[in-house]
């Protein structure tokens, strides 16, 4: 079994394409134009593309399934049903990518779609993707619609907008980002060698508990924070890490926002 993980020019966000004998399973296949065909090029050569898998619903991860026609494509059973029924928040990614073209002049001749069907997977389905055996973990927290592939063949997590060692956790619901990061670390611990995220370099399991543990830290005094009604504590907690990127103490003010502390 090959992996091989391509990132993009934005955030480091990561496609990841699995293969055995020469057949590919194509993860999070973005984001820009050039380097999806890049992507599609890559897949080609490895074999012949079984499936598409999106992590979850957000654009940077999925604008790049067109380039795969007649390929299924997979995904939470939560993304597959927003989708299917229209929903507003299914909408607004599209919107999204739509508005990040434009603002930086980005032509994308495929438009602005989802995939005519979305196969949706739910926790703990196990499924054969082109000869590879995955297990599906539910992922919520950074997402409601957040999906995990277990690959147990070759020991390899591919978690999503989790573990990131390039940026901090962003928060949609903090009590269950921790339930999940709680969950991630006893997977690391039992069945998992190695870690990709939806953002930065390929991690050891070790490196990834530790970015979990450090995650956890950090949401555990947010959450305390909320408890106790301090705006300060909230405002001076630490961030595990990425302190000097631009925009991260943004992300920080949006996650206190999410627990009800404006700072």
């Amino acid at each position: 079994m090959r992996v091989d993980v391509l990132a993009s020019g934005i955030w480091q966000t990561n496609t990841t394409l699995v293969e055995r004998e020469d057949r590919v399973v194509v993860v999070d296949p973005g984001y820009f134009p050039g380097e999806i065909e890049a992507i599609a090029a890559r897949a080609a050569q490895l074999g012949e593309t079984k499936a598409v898998v999106f992590t979850h619903g957000h654009w940077d991860h999925v604008m790049g399934h067109a380039a795969f026609p007649n390929v299924p494509v997979w995904c939470s059973a939560a993304l597959a049903s927003s989708v299917a029924a229209g929903d507003a928040s299914a909408a607004r990614h599209l919107e999204a990518a739509r508005a990040f073209d434009s603002r930086w002049y980005v032509s994308r001749a495929q438009g602005y779609r989802w995939p005519r069907l979305l196969h949706g997977l739910n926790d703990g389905d196990h499924l054969e993707l082109g000869g590879i055996t995955v297990e599906a973990l539910a992922l919520p927290g950074h997402t409601s619609d957040g999906l995990g592939l277990l690959i147990e063949a070759c020991g390899l997590l591919i978690a999503g907008d989790y573990l990131s060692p390039c940026e901090i956790p962003f928060v949609e619901d903090i009590d269950v980002y921790r339930q999940t990061l709680a969950r991630l670390l006893g997977v690391l611990g039992e069945r998992v060698e190695g870690v990709v995220p939806g953002h930065g370099h390929r991690l050891t399991a070790a490196e990834a508990a530790e970015i979990a543990r450090a995650d956890l830290r950090y949401l555990d005094r947010l959450v305390e924070a909320r408890s106790r009604g301090d705006l300060e504590m909230a405002r001076t907690t630490p961030l595990p890490r990425a302190g000097d990127v631009v925009g991260m103490w943004d992300e920080h003010r949006k996650n206190c926002a999410t627990l009800g502390l404006t700072i």
